[in-house]
Formats: C-alpha cells, sequence, structure tokens
C-alpha cells in the first residue's frame, strides 16, 4: 500500500508540473514550431528521400513566425502568407504549409479588427485556389478546392469562437467582480446606516432620560430637607424613567437581560409614537419645566414609522430646552394635522446663554438626527429665536409622502 500510494503521489505531482508547463504560452508556442517544422521535413524527405535547402529554408520561415502568432497575429499572417506565395513561385510544396491555418486561427483568435480578418480569409482563399490550379490533379480539383475551403473556414471560425468564448469568459469575470464589489459596497451601506440609526436612537434615548433625571435629581435634592415626601416621589419618577431608558437601550441592541439585579423581563411595548407624547411630555413636567401640549386637526391613520420620528423630534426638542434654556419656565408642543402636512412646532421663553452651547450648531448631533428623520419623510427643520426671545424649532411633514396605515 504505501508503494501503491507513493507511486500514486509522484504521478499526481508530475502531472500537475506538466500541467504547470503546458500552461505556459511560450512553452506552446515553441512546441507548435517545432511540431510544424518536424512535419513538413519529415514530409519532404519522404516524397524526396532527402531534405533540400530550398525546402528546409521555407520549412523554417514558415514555422518560426509562429512564436509570434499570439502577440502580432496580422503581421505574423502576412510574413507566413508571404513566404507561401514565394513558395508557390519557385513550386517547392511544403506540408508546412499548414502554417498559414495556424496563422489564420490566431488572426481570429487574437485579432479583433473585422477587416484584417476578412482580409485574410480572403488572402488565405485566394492561396487555395492557386495551389489546386498548380498541384492538384485535373480531375480533383473541385474535390481539393472543396476540402481546403473547408478547412481555411474551420480554422477561421475556430479562432473567431475562441476569441468569442475567452471575452465572455472575462465578462463573466467582470461581472462577477462587480456584483461582489457592489454586494460589498451595499453591506457597508447597510452597516453604516444601521449604525447612524443606533447612534440617532442612543442620543435621542440617552440625552432626553438623562436631562430629565438630572433635572428630577435636581429637584428632589433641593426638596429633601423641606419636602421629603415630594423627593422620594422625585427620585421614584427618576428611577422609574431610568429603568424605561434602560428597556429602550436593550431593545434597541436588541440584548438579551442577563442574571443578576437587571434581570427583569425584557419590555416588548412597541417602540413610542405619538400615543407616547402625553407621557413624554409628563416626565418632563415632572422635572419642573411646565408644558403646554396642544394639538389640532383631524388626526391621519399614521404607520409607526412617521410616528416614531414624530415622537423622537418632540423628544430631541424638549431635551434642548432642559439642557440649554435651564431659566426656560415654558415650553409650548404644537402638533398640528392640516391639509397634506403635519407641523410640529416645540418653543420654549429663555434663550441659551451667554457664550453657551446653542441648540442647534450644524455640527450638533441631535437636532442633525431631527434632520435626518424629517428628510426620510420629505419634510424639513426650522431652528431659530423667536421675535420676543425664547427658542422654536418647526419641523414640516408631508402627509402625502408618509405610508399610512
Amino acid at each position: 500500500m504505501d508503494v501503491a500510494a507513493k507511486i500514486q503521489d509522484l504521478a499526481v505531482h508530475w502531472l500537475g508540473v506538466l500541467r504547470r508547463v503546458v500552461d505556459r504560452p511560450y512553452v506552446m508556442d515553441i512546441a507548435m514550431v517545432l511540431l510544424v517544422l518536424a512535419f513538413a521535413i519529415s514530409e519532404s524527405v519522404h516524397d524526396e528521400g532527402h531534405l533540400t535547402a530550398v525546402a528546409g529554408g521555407f520549412a523554417l520561415a514558415l514555422s518560426l513566425p509562429l512564436l509570434w502568432r499570439r502577440r502580432r497575429p496580422a503581421p505574423v499572417f502576412v510574413v507566413i502568407a508571404s513566404i507561401a506565395l514565394l513558395q508557390w513561385l519557385t513550386e517547392t510544396p511544403l506540408a508546412s504549409d499548414v502554417a498559414v491555418l495556424i496563422a489564420l486561427h490566431a488572426l481570429g483568435s487574437y485579432e479583433n479588427r473585422r477587416r484584417l480578418v476578412v482580409g485574410a480569409a480572403l488572402v488565405a482563399e485566394l492561396g487555395v485556389v492557386l495551389a489546386v490550379v498548380r498541384w492538384s490533379p485535373s480531375d480533383e480539383k473541385i474535390t481539393s478546392a472543396i476540402l481546403l475551403t473547408g478547412t481555411v473556414t474551420a480554422a477561421l471560425v475556430l479562432g473567431v469562437y475562441s476569441r468569442t468564448r475567452r471575452a465572455y469568459l472575462v465578462s463573466v469575470l467582470e461581472r462577477a467582480t462587480t456584483a461582489e464589489r457592489q454586494r460589498d459596497q451595499q453591506a457597508q451601506l447597510a452597516v453604516a446606516d444601521e449604525r447612524a440609526r443606533i447612534s440617532r436612537e442612543m442620543h435621542d434615548i440617552v440625552a432626553h432620560s438623562l436631562s430629565v433625571m438630572i433635572a428630577l435629581s435636581d429637584g428632589a435634592a433641593a426638596a429633601i430637607r423641606s419636602d421629603p415626601d415630594a423627593a422620594v416621589t422625585t427620585m421614584g419618577q427618576a428611577s422609574t424613567l431610568g429603568r424605561q431608558a434602560l428597556g429602550e437601550v436593550r431593545r434597541l441592541l436588541g440584548d438579551e437581560p442577563g442574571p443578576g439585579v437587571l434581570a427583569e423581563p425584557l419590555d416588548l411595548a412597541p417602540q413610542p409614537g405619538i400615543a407616547q407624547l402625553d407621557d413624554l411630555v409628563g416626565r418632563v413636567r415632572a422635572a419642573g419645566l411646565s408644558i403646554e401640549f396642544r394639538v389640532s386637526g383631524p388626526e391621519p391613520a399614521l404607520a409607526p414609522g412617521i410616528q416614531l420620528a414624530i415622537y423622537r423630534m418632540v423628544q430631541e426638542a424638549l431635551t434642548n430646552v432642559l439642557k440649554h434654556a435651564p431659566a426656560a419656565t415654558r415650553a409650548t408642543v404644537s402638533l398640528h394635522y392640516g391639509s397634506g402636512v403635519i407641523d410640529i412646532q416645540v418653543e420654549n421663553d429663555d434663550d441659551p446663554p451667554p457664550g453657551g452651547p446653542v441648540p442647534e450648531a450644524e455640527t450638533g448631533r441631535g437636532l442633525a438626527g431631527m434632520r435626518e428623520r424629517a428628510a426620510v419623510f420629505g419634510g424639513s427643520i426650522e431652528v431659530g429665536r423667536r421675535a420676543d426671545g425664547g427658542w422654536r424649532v418647526v419641523s414640516h411633514l408631508p402627509v402625502d409622502q408618509v405610508e399610512t396605515r
């Protein structure tokens, strides 16, 4: 068994070596030249008993140009056809005339210019006619012409087919490479979009919850001596808000609750929407900001996506009030369902402190996220100071671009 396995391994090795050698174009070119040369010499010796200098010279001249048939198919065909014509003029028939067929095949295989290919086919056919006229017996001229014409046509057609097949394989590989590149790009874009979505949601959830929790904690710290019961209630509200934020973050990231203190059942409630705006406003009121919530117009049937966008925009605007307008005492949240548009407006009665951060700088992540949410539904965001003081955030969302339920 060991001897048989070694023989098998040796055979596989040498077959691999032979395949690598054969796959090299220049090796095949040299082999083709030697084969044509040997065929011509053996045929000449068989017919005449010896090899003449003229026959050997023609055989060598017809064979050597085949070395360049891949790189220069048109010049090689012209050279070989010219030598074949000179051979015809000197009345020196040789089997090496097969080099004309090989050059014609190479021209069809490697030359893209149709005029050259057609011209070469006509030249080869002319050579067939001349050879039949001079060297074919009188009673076999038609048969010889048909056979030689078929041989020329076959050589040319096989060459053209080889070029077409090679071009097809190249195009298939290019399409596969392009498809793979596009797939990778689509995957990268999908990852970037998902990261942007998670970043936007995390910002809205964490920033709002922390801002309200800080305000509640400050209120509890201020009231703990004068009204301990109110302080306890306020801290309970902060704790509840923290747990809600943690649950939203878990839902967003798809995490399962682990063991321990936080191993409570994961809330599977849907994403917040318009119905949860009252709770949102209530939490901010509990943080000490007086808020008036107005809704006007008939409410259309809105898809969860647009409802989440409205909720997050109101949430971000109120968070900015708590973060950037600490002296604000009143805020107004207005939601108007008009004809073909939904208007969301959040305003407060305090400007940002001098030198402090402005709610909307173009680099701001929060309102930049609001702009992105509005743009998804073909809407817009306007941010700026009110004429009578304070700050206003207004969003317009076209209803006709909203996917309704």
